[in-house]
């Protein structure tokens, strides 16, 4: 028995209709995930299936008593309302919350960034008992390590589940349908999604096969009465039915791939030198002895919590920002493109042609063909219609393609990019991932997309709690792999008991000895870093040298720490006892 049913619906906005007689069920036990281009719909049918929006015609049929929650695209909270408000005295919301980052229950909705808005209203829907739980991109605005939980999560729940995601990892493990929105309709796929991409290939060869040989008949049919006779014999007005019903066979648009075919500039063999890089926001050290030369053909991966200075790092590199120790070099030849998560300002009226013009009237591309403005927007799926539409009046995700378009479109030879999946469609990712392959610039990317993060890195920095970079060679799933060895390696550890605590009332000449020898040892090991971190960033691809130096380099790191750590206690001591 179905919890839900949607039949015929029809919906459509001023000028821009959305679903044309499309139906689905959804039973206890689904777990859809709803994929399709930007603007295809995919937030409107869950906001339909919710009851946050009617269809324009159709009919929907709810289960008795049926209880959804619901994480909307754009969640709202009173601005005056605390978190505590929010969650209530709900201990499973509070858990929720404090796992998804917001622990501070006393703090006002009004303050909380976007992301930290969405993250509440997720903690909410997570925390709510339903039937049928729906989720508008869950993992926008999510750390890898929340995002992995959230998988874990997601897999173990025992409700429906209709979900909206460019997550594919997490997609690929939780859904056992997918639902694609495409040309009004809406076309269903049993099983993972990876069963849906090896299926859809078949089916779109399978559809434009049936339709090529559907031009073929009404050709022939065409050219038979533009031939015959003009009496209307039965012959002829059969022939003339066979023209009207293949010219009303109703067809499915075929998808015009995204096409980035866009150039880049020579670059130099010095790209960006990092030396001693810190950078702090009032008395806290975001990044500390950040030291490392990024090389011409650089594919690098940075990956921490929400706040630990990822995008801190991404503008140190891009010279946006000052360092507030240490020293940030760029190469003549470097010109940056920066694709974050900050909007451009381009004027809410501009039209989209206009944008796209003040930056160029027409385009040479890397396969040597020039193009005009609007040949070019049309490669990046703006047909011409939607061309003279204002810039504010489109989707988040057409902006973003937009935004990304400009940022290629200045020819840059070292990209950072900065939550560059956030509101791209899954076609439109795999187009870029497929044009980063052969991109021969340098790329820093900031990313929580684990997919993405395999898929266009070969090594990851993690930005580390005491604000220092860890180097990982490999995409997400090495890194991970590798972290959940050290945890298992720690776990298993023996817990040596507490010594009683006494209190000294002078240095012991071993104490003295320590402090008069630690400074020396910690200058050593200051260079031995520096060192290593140079060694590492000329190593190339070599990624045995690389996984050899990296090692060493962990070990010197903790010698560093405790070496530091030790002459401080030492220190403070020293004062202390006079």
């Amino acid at each position: 028995m179905h919890l839900l049913s949607l039949e015929s619906i029809t919906k459509s906005y001023p000028e821009t209709p959305v679903f044309d007689g499309v139906s689905l069920g959804i039973s206890r036990g689904d777990r859809i995930g709803v994929i399709g281009r930007n603007g295809s719909g995919k937030s409107t049918l869950l906001r339909i299936v919710a009851g946050i929006e009617e269809p324009d015609d159709g009919r929907i049929v709810r289960a008795k008593g049926l209880r959804i929650a619901v994480l909307d695209q754009n969640p709202e909270f009173p601005s005056e309302a605390t978190v505590a408000d929010v969650v209530g005295d709900d201990r499973e919301a509070i858990a929720m919350a404090d796992r998804l980052g917001l622990v501070d229950p006393s703090v006002r909705v009004g303050s909380l960034s976007g992301g930290q808005r969405k993250r509440l209203a997720l903690a909410v829907a997570l925390s709510t008992d339903g039937d049928i739980l729906i989720l508008d991109e869950p993992t926008n605005h999510l750390d890898v390590d929340s995002i992995d939980w959230l998988e874990d999560h997601l897999a173990g729940r025992a409700e429906a589940l209709l979900l909206v995601t460019h997550d594919r990892y997490l997609l690929d493990r939780v859904v056992n349908r997918v639902v694609e929105v495409h040309a009004l309709g809406l076309h269903i796929h049993h099983g993972s999604y990876q069963r849906y991409l090896e299926t859809r290939t078949t089916r779109e060869e399978h559809e434009a096969a049936v339709e090529h040989r559907r031009r073929q008949r009404l050709r022939t049919e065409l050219e038979w009465l533009r031939r015959s006779p003009k009496a209307r014999t039965s012959k002829s007005r059969a022939r003339i039915k066979r023209v009207d019903e293949l010219m009303s066979i109703e067809r499915r648009e075929p998808r015009d791939p995204l096409d980035i075919d866009l150039p880049s500039r020579r670059i130099g063999s010095k790209v960006v030198h990092l030396h001693n890089v810190g950078k702090r926001y009032g008395d806290r050290w975001v990044l500390r002895g950040v030291t490392h030369k990024l090389q011409p053909d650089a594919r690098i991966g940075i990956v921490g919590p929400n706040g630990s200075g990822k995008t801190t790092l991404l503008r140190l590199i891009a010279g946006h920002i000052e360092p507030d120790e240490g020293k940030v070099t760029i190469g003549s030849t470097i010109h940056i493109g920066r694709y974050g998560q900050d909007p451009r300002p381009i004027p809410p009226a501009t039209r989209l042609i206009h944008a796209v013009r003040e930056q160029a009237e027409t385009t040479r591309l890397a396969s040597g063909i020039t193009v005009s403005a609007m040949q070019l927007l049309e490669r990046f799926q703006f047909p011409p219609d939607v061309q003279k539409a204002a810039v504010g009046d489109l989707s988040g995700g057409e902006r973003r393609r937009l935004e990304l378009l400009l940022t290629l479109m200045e020819a840059p030879n070292l990209l950072l990019l900065d939550e560059p999946t956030n509101d791209l469609d899954l076609d439109t990712l795999e187009a870029l991932e497929e044009y980063l392959d052969a991109w021969p610039g340098a790329l820093v990317v900031a990313s929580h997309d684990r997919y993405f993060l395999d898929r266009v890195c070969a090594d990851l920095w993690s930005i580390e709690p005491d604000g220092t970079l860890r180097h990982h060679p490999g995409g997400w799933t090495a890194y991970r792999a590798a972290r959940r060895r050290r945890n298992a390696d720690a776990a298993d550890r023996p817990k040596r008991p507490p010594k009683p605590a006494r209190r000294p009332t002078k240095l012991t000449y071993n104490d003295r000895r320590q402090l008069d020898l630690l400074p020396g040892r910690i200058a050593n090991l200051e260079v031995r870093r520096d060192e290593l971190n140079e060694a590492i960033a000329d190593a190339g691809a070599d990624h045995r040298r690389i996984a050899e130096l990296s090692s060493e380099l962990d070990a010197v790191l903790r010698d560093l720490d405790a070496a530091e750590t030790r002459w401080l206690e030492l220190a403070e001591l020293a004062e202390r006892l006079g």
